[in-house]
């Protein structure tokens, strides 16, 4: 029985994440074009990646998807404050692999460095057997396509005076990971427009990881004392008072699905929404 497409994509190492290798990219030069016509060049440092999910890319039949998304990153000398972490949902500077390729950061923009190729070029080709995204890698790219679509619109009052205190809730969240504790905000307020003199009331929650919350007496400690400085660091925005009954941190365990649905993930792309 003849392998279908899907089989056949999957069994050359194609998947997200995945990475077209430089003898491939003549083939996708027609798909690599800016509006206009002009042909995007490829250097051989450069990472063109695979960011469809994995299940789209090996879809048995091309009807279903006839075609990848890829991103065109380039490498940069370092990670720049503004492009890490998420907080521009317009442009990702990131590291691709730690393991193999620990020097190397890649920027991209979400729009202009996005093209769509024809999956069937993938059957007769290998990814790159060198270069490929971490699963870690893999999920940041794509959380922050999703985050580009999925952000909460807060108010713009709201957002000019959260400005005041971005160092220092940047510094607050310095020492979370990512894997270990989410922040989470909600805003009673969150659809008004408020004049000077009004007040957003808002109660902040720190999710942390069960495991953490039970096994790693530092890890919560760190936890805590993050906590405390992000909440100071809100309480000193004018036009901003924190619910300090609601505010707390909380094991992922019993932080409650209504709770979940009544706040919003905290990500810095949300102070930037109206640039």
């Amino acid at each position: 029985m003849q392998p279908s497409l899907g089989e056949k994509i999957a069994g050359q190492g194609w998947g997200a994440g995945a990475v077209v290798p430089y003898d491939m990219i003549p083939l996708l030069e027609p798909s690599l074009i800016h509006p206009g016509g002009q042909t995007v060049t490829v250097s051989e440092n450069d990472w063109i990646v695979v960011v469809s999910q994995t299940c789209d890319v090996v879809a048995q039949k091309i009807e279903a998807e006839p075609f990848v998304e890829m991103l065109h990153c380039r490498p940069i000398p370092k990670l720049r404050r503004q492009y890490k972490e998420l907080r521009s949902t317009r442009t990702l500077d990131f590291k691709p692999n730690r393991d193999t390729h620990d020097a190397v950061v890649l920027t991209a923009h979400a729009v202009a460095d996005r093209y769509l190729v024809p999956r069937e070029l993938m059957c007769d080709h290998s990814s790159d057997r060198v270069r490929h995204l971490t699963p870690i890698a893999t999920t940041r790219v794509l959380s922050w396509y999703a985050l580009r679509y999925a952000r909460p619109a807060w108010p713009d009052a709201f957002v000019k005076r959260i400005r005041q205190a971005s160092e220092m809730l940047e510094v607050a969240l310095e020492p979370l990971k990512d894997d270990i504790a989410e922040v989470r905000i909600s805003i009673r307020e969150k659809y008004d427009e408020l004049q000077d003199g009004e007040v957003y009331h808002v109660a902040i929650f720190f999710v942390v990881d069960e495991a953490i919350w039970e096994g790693d007496v530092d890890g919560r400690d760190a936890i805590h004392k993050a906590f405390a400085k992000f909440v100071s660091a809100i309480n000193k925005c004018g036009g901003i008072q924190v619910d300090q009954a609601l505010s707390d941190v909380y094991s992922g365990a019993v932080f409650s699905w209504q709770a979940t649905r009544s706040s919003d993930d905290w990500n810095f792309a949300n102070l930037t929404h109206r640039e």
